[in-house]
């Protein structure tokens, strides 16, 4: 086990600069911590959602000509991807571990089990939860909007995004059901859907990051595109319906802490590039209804 963490060793774990890898190293965060460790956190999402983990410590993430005073204090310097390793940090840090280089992480299950076993059988640690520490600011009330539902028709990859027009009619579908659907968007993407206020959908104005998760906190469901977005709601305890481009990314990247959704489109696509390329065109509006009504159903159910 040459990736093993020795008791009392001190860890910088250095985030991704990706919302939900971010949340998902919390897991390793979490239980290095449980287990004895001192672990700092270094990540400018983190750092913004800093209040829902106030049990730790996060700055962040230092720049090039800032990692040594950051780091060199520290036993290990922990990463998820090689990219996220400040400057030549390796080239001077006694121990530098990047997870991604380690063949568990490869594996085709859900990420937030993959992270687990990364602490049980990388790390060696003995005390393991799937839990990441992350905890609602005490003024918010779960689901206090319960028939509010956080849409969510952007991601960073243009290639993850649904069609546009889809979303809206999702909207329209949902809001006859009786459901507050409302367009949750970044401030450089609020202009081009300004159509959704027309048609009389909500478009919250956010100051933060920590402000849109008490929003989808408080809503009663989160649908959207394969996006850090999705694991923040399924996170913080909101159901989230989220739209995948194939099974094999579904298998690894769905929402995996409260019961959510993974969405398909229909299975008729030949090949990957195929896939990665068509998928939003044969996932139709309905599909996505399904979904949502089975999450809906399962939580009444209890």
């Amino acid at each position: 086990m040459t990736n093993r963490i020795e008791m009392g060793q001190s860890v910088a774990f250095q985030m991704s600069q990706s919302l939900g890898d971010s949340l998902l190293a919390m897991i390793v965060v979490n239980n290095l911590a449980r287990n004895g460790h001192r672990v700092v956190v270094f990540g400018d999402y983190m750092y913004s959602l800093r209040d829902w983990f106030p049990d730790f410590e996060i700055h962040r993430t230092p720049k090039d000509d800032e990692a040594y005073a950051a780091y060199s204090d520290f036993d290990v310097v922990l990463h998820t991807y090689p990219r996220n390793v400040v400057g030549n940090t390796r080239d001077w840090h006694r121990r530098v571990l990047v997870m991604d280089e380690w063949p568990i992480f490869r594996q085709v299950k859900s990420m937030v089990d993959i992270h687990v076993e990364i602490c049980e059988n990388e790390l060696g640690l003995k005390d393991v939860i799937r839990g990441n520490g992350c905890q609602a600011p005490r003024h918010l009330r779960m689901r206090a909007n319960p028939r509010r539902v956080a849409i969510h028709p952007s991601a960073t990859l243009k290639g993850k995004m649904w069609v546009p027009r889809r979303f809206v009619a999702l909207a329209s579908q949902l809001r006859s059901r009786g459901f507050q659907p409302e367009f949750i968007l970044a401030p450089n993407e609020r202009e081009a859907w300004r159509h959704v206020e027309a048609r009389g959908f909500g478009m919250p104005d956010f100051q933060s990051l920590s402000d849109v998760a008490a929003y989808i906190y408080e809503s009663g469901r989160f649908v959207g595109n394969d996006s850090g977005l999705a694991h923040l709601a399924s996170n913080i305890g909101t159901p989230a319906v989220s739209l995948m481009v194939r099974n094999k990314i579904a298998k690894r990247w769905r929402p995996d802490w409260t019961e959510s959704r993974a969405v398909l489109p229909f299975p008729i696509l030949p090949g990957k590039i195929a896939k990665d390329k068509l998928w939003k065109y044969f996932l139709p509006v309905s599909r996505v209804v399904k979904a949502f009504s089975e999450l809906q159903e399962a939580a009444e159910r209890g």
